[in-house]
């Protein structure tokens, strides 16, 4: 050992050389820590497309690596005699320490985080928490849940110390000042040539600097990108994505429409001035409603909401029903202005966040209603207050309306029961009809639910589970105190989910299980009664169908349909990792805008099979044309701000 340490102290470029392949031993240890973490995401990465995997990672890590170590690398490379000083050196090893110290915690934290949204995380991340008064609260618990992993942080961070002391620079001795100079600005030259082709990914003819779709070529299932790529990366990489680059996948309007178009055309044949009640509930998994999920567990699984579980059978409920995003900033788009998500969240950090959108509220207002979004956080939470207002909601309630600290749940806002009261109460002073949603917050890391019920709801394995139960209690007692209003009879309610959080159960941990959330449509004496065994139900439905059924009549830009419309084309959209996907009857395409990269069937047990190659290449075919329109529309009519153009 003495004799490496000596032999490293002697030459200034391979100790730089070994303190960056530390680093790379580093990334590649955060790497095979969030695969072994998250390794029931990836149940046929093994052997030597694993091997294959992680040293394809290498390619995206030297990028990463030297964007973070950009300045430390130029100083180090400096061709100046300072350099060998020992306080110069402190200096440089408090940049390598501070920012691959930044790095190895954004890398780090994803390992806990991947199961929540399966993706690495990327910039939006930022903004979507740019709000929230109690980061600092919700950081610490985060450190202390995951505490293993912060142990791991710990353990780099003592690695990186511990050899960047060891292996110490010595002072050489200089006999030419200009020879040293020269040989000096020779190293620094090479070492820029190296950056470059780094930061670039390599020189192949000039080629564009990779980028996170890059990924792709190196692995055979999409969702497997997430092990080549790295935290770093892909914060550094989504910096500018915040719009679209058009697309022209057919050359005129009329070819088009032609295979989709998202204008809608209601006739208004029968209007019905009922309200409108919806509850997104904070990832509501499908799985946890045991009435959606009679197969499980040889047909005895209960799950963990047994009120939803009593409307099911009295509500209009769909076996196949999907979120369209993967975050909580994803659903009021979806939900309210039927628009998925697609890319980028426009909502946040991009140039389309004013553009003019048809929206649930901003319809039904012309139709007489008003309109209220409820959500017990801090009024700047998510930045749910502007976006609603935006699209034409007439009053928000949040933490301030409700005014009550004593019921703050010490981590996001309200408890979900005593907002939900607060819900029933307040828009019992509306006049009718109205349209009012709520968004509960209870069952959102870290998982905590109120002390009183600590020994009452204990059915789940997990805290997750248990703050499941909690909020389906919260809503039993809300449609309790609303069955008692004169409004309560007259009124369609809608339950859904935001998102999908991290799935629990095998059947689930799927292409199709990872969107997989309950919608419910709920109209008290059970008129809407069923289950719908075929259409693909998606958040974005919910406006064209409340729309249609209310009675409606115009036209409007909406990228779902009406669920209660059988005529209408089978289809369900989300997108994920870089790549589309589109549920067409009971198949899956998974694409990247240019060819499809997976084919599946699904069963009606949300499991999914490859019916092998050749197989369904007329509904491949068929399904790749409507996506292209798809995404054309969307995206040209973002680009030109048509989203609420009915032409």
């Amino acid at each position: 050992m003495k004799r490496i340490v000596n032999f490293l102290k002697g030459n200034i470029y391979l100790i730089l050389t070994f303190r960056i392949l530390l680093v790379f031993v580093l990334y590649s240890f955060c790497r095979l820590i969030f695969f072994w973490y998250n390794i029931s995401f990836f149940p046929e990465l093994r052997g030597k497309e694993l091997v294959s995997v992680f040293t394809a990672g290498l390619l995206f890590d030297a990028s990463a690596i030297v964007y973070t170590n950009f300045l430390f690398i130029v100083l180090f490379l400096l061709p100046f005699k300072f350099r060998h000083k020992r306080t110069f050196d402190n200096v440089l090893m408090v940049i390598f320490l501070i920012t691959n110290g930044i790095a190895m915690i954004s890398n780090l934290a994803d390992v806990a985080y991947y199961e929540f949204v399966l993706q690495r995380t990327t910039m939006d991340v930022f903004d979507q928490f740019k709000h929230e008064e109690n980061m600092g609260l919700l950081s610490v618990r985060f450190i202390l849940d995951y505490w293993y992993i912060s142990l791991f942080w710990v353990a780099a961070m003592t690695a990186l110390f511990y050899f960047y002391r060891k292996f110490r620079i010595s002072p050489p001795v200089i006999k030419s000042g200009l020879k040293y100079f020269f040989s000096g600005l020779v190293m620094f030259a090479l070492g820029g040539v190296l950056l470059i082709g780094g930061a670039r990914g390599g020189y192949k003819e000039f080629a564009q600097p990779i980028n996170m779709n890059n990924a792709w070529a190196y692995v055979k299932q999409p969702g497997h990108a997430a092990v080549v790529l790295n935290t770093p990366f892909t914060l550094m990489h989504s910096l500018d994505k915040r719009s679209f680059d058009r697309v022209k996948y057919f050359d005129t309007e009329d070819d088009l429409s032609a295979i989709y178009s998202p204008v809608h055309d209601a006739t208004g044949d029968s209007v019905k001035k009922e309200n409108v009640v919806l509850i997104i509930v904070e990832s509501l998994n499908r799985e946890f409603v045991g009435a959606l999920n009679p197969g499980l567990e040889g047909g005895s699984y209960e799950g963990f909401t047994p009120f939803l579980d009593s409307l099911v059978g009295v509500s209009r409920v769909f076996r196949h029903s999907y979120a369209n995003g993967r975050k909580s900033i994803d659903f009021p788009p979806s939900v309210f202005c039927s628009i998925p998500r697609m890319g980028i969240p426009f909502v946040l950090r991009t140039p389309y966040y004013k553009n003019k959108l048809n929206s649930l509220p901003g319809l039904l207002k012309e139709m007489g209603y008003k309109s209220a979004f409820f959500h017990g956080a801090p009024e700047e939470s998510f930045g749910f207050k502007a976006f609603t207002h935006i699209i034409g909601f007439d009053e928000y309630y949040g933490m301030t309306e409700y005014n009550n600290p004593e019921n703050f749940d010490g981590s996001w806002g309200i408890w979900d029961e005593d907002f939900l009261q607060y819900f029933a109460s307040t828009i019992d002073t509306f006049s009718t009809p109205f349209i009012s949603a709520v968004f509960t917050l209870t069952s959102h890391h870290p998982f905590v639910i109120p002390d009183k019920y600590k020994t009452r709801f204990v059915k789940g394995d997990l805290p997750q589970e248990r703050c499941i139960e909690y909020t389906d209690y919260a809503i039993r007692r809300f449609f309790e105190k609303a069955s008692r209003m004169t409004w309560f009879n007259n009124t369609l309610f809608i339950i859904t989910a935001d998102h999908v959080s991290a799935n629990q159960r095998d059947e689930f941990k799927n292409d199709v299980g990872y969107f997989a959330v309950p919608i419910i449509f709920y109209k008290p004496g059970g008129q809407l009664a069923g289950m719908d065994t075929v259409s693909n139900a998606q958040q974005i439905d919910i406006m064209p169908t409340v729309l249609n059924y209310l009675g409606y009549k115009g036209k409007y830009v909406a990228f779902g349909k009406d669920l209660f419309d059988p005529a209408q084309k089978n289809f369900a959209f989300t997108q994920l990792n870089e790549t589309y996907r589109l549920f067409m009857d009971d198949k899956l395409l998974i694409s990247d805008g240019k060819e499809t990269t997976i084919f599946r069937q699904i069963t009606s047990t949300y499991n999914v099979n490859d019916p092998g190659p050749g197989a369904y290449q007329t509904e491949i075919d068929s399904m790749e044309l409507f996506l292209k329109a798809y995404i054309q529309q969307y995206i040209n009519r973002m680009i030109d701000d048509r989203m609420a153009d009915p032409k």
